[in-house]
């Protein structure tokens, strides 16, 4: 089905089973462990079950192994990753672990992909009609930079209820339609999976949300759209995949670059992310979620019309807005425009008070309503 090995048996069995486990998850999440406390960085006030990402996981993973046995075979190396991040993840869940920790067994994961499934960022893409392949040597810390840099990045975006998931549904989907596309079986069907299970936890996920999909979710989310984008190059252009997953990124970048310039460590974490701003401007879950989700579709969709261009044509097209997303997060802008107004202001009021007489006010004032009258007259 859509250029994958899954029929609709297999779609609709996937998504019982998930909302079943998600269910399950609900009830017992404080037996297991898995309840999330609310902080001064979160969006709710009530404690809530988390870890969804736990019944997303066995939901298609249970469907693959049994029925598509040599699907996983095939990609062993891309199962075996994701089992790894999704342990990282329920653990983190359940008992907490530091960044470092979680860099570490992302890192292990991207070399089981990169050296089993040769999975790799081997070229930066075609500009001006030269294609530029980079030896493994250097493919290698590249294709690990992008999967712990995207991996994290959506783990970040997941602050909003609905967010992380739903902007994770629009990435698959746009996927789903390339692997289509291009008959590539493995983009295809990772997607199609993912964007049953997603579809599954956003009905206990939207705003009021029941379960959130925790770091079990989020990362295996994030890991497994960077493992479909970097395949994806095969067929497309490198800057095209950077606008299919460009809100995580940019929100990423942006938030990061601030707080270096802040002076505080890029991964110090704080309530600057556009989801953080958006709901400040909106002041309303539903409708922060949703005008981010049409900014991804925006972004995905220009992916896809771009996606034979060369690299040239769609590289300034994502740093024009890497820099309106800059200006839009500025904090320290609004704070120099309430400062240079605040003594604009003043010193109007200066001027007004000290170097205008009373006399020469009434003067003033006197000629503007007579030159509005004159003007006045003469439309009529």
């Amino acid at each position: 089905m859509f250029g994958s090995e899954l029929n609709l048996i297999d779609l609709f069995l996937t998504l019982l089973l998930t909302m079943f486990l998600v269910s399950m998850v609900i009830k017992f999440s404080s037996k297991i462990g898995m309840l999330d406390i609310p902080n001064d960085r979160s969006s709710h006030v009530a404690p809530t079950p988390r870890g969804a990402g736990v019944a997303m996981f066995f939901g298609y993973m249970i469907v693959l192994t049994l029925f598509h046995t040599s699907f996983f075979i095939d990609y062993i190396g891309f199962f075996l990753a994701l089992s790894l991040i999704f342990g990282i993840g329920v653990y983190d869940d359940n008992k907490g672990v530091s960044p470092k920790l979680k860099f570490i067994f992302i890192i292990a994961a991207a070399l089981l992909i990169f050296f089993v499934n040769d999975f790799k960022i081997d070229t930066l893409g075609n500009w001006f009609g030269v294609e530029l392949q980079i030896h493994w040597l250097l493919a290698l810390p590249l294709t690990i930079f992008a999967i712990v840099g995207f991996t994290n990045a959506l783990n970040l975006l997941d602050g909003l209820d609905g967010l992380a998931g739903s902007v994770s549904l629009i990435i698959f989907l746009s996927f789903a339609y390339i692997g289509y596309v291009y008959e590539d079986n493995f983009i295809a069907t990772i997607s199609i999976m993912m964007i049953v299970s997603l579809v599954a936890f956003l009905f206990f996920n939207w705003n009021p949300a029941s379960i959130f999909m925790g770091d079990s979710g989020s990362l295996v989310l994030g890991f497994a759209i960077a493992s479909v984008a970097i395949k994806a190059i095969d067929y497309i252009s490198v800057t095209s995949v950077l606008l299919l997953t460009a809100l995580p990124i940019v929100d990423t970048l942006v938030v990061m670059t601030r707080r270096m310039q802040r002076g505080l460590s890029p991964f110090n974490p704080d309530k600057t992310h556009i989801h953080h701003k958006m709901l400040t401007w909106r002041g309303s879950v539903d409708h922060s979620v949703m005008i981010l989700m049409v900014i991804q579709i925006v972004f995905s969709f220009i992916g896809l019309m771009l996606r034979e261009h060369g690299d040239e044509s769609s590289f300034f097209l994502y740093i024009l807005i890497l820099y309106l997303f800059f200006k839009f997060l500025d904090e320290r802008k609004l704070v120099r425009d309430r400062l240079t107004i605040t003594r604009i202001k003043r010193k109007a009021v200066t001027i007004i008070q000290e170097d205008i007489s009373a006399k020469v006010a009434l003067m003033l004032l006197s000629a503007l309503i007579l030159i509005l009258f004159i003007i006045r007259l003469f439309i009529a």
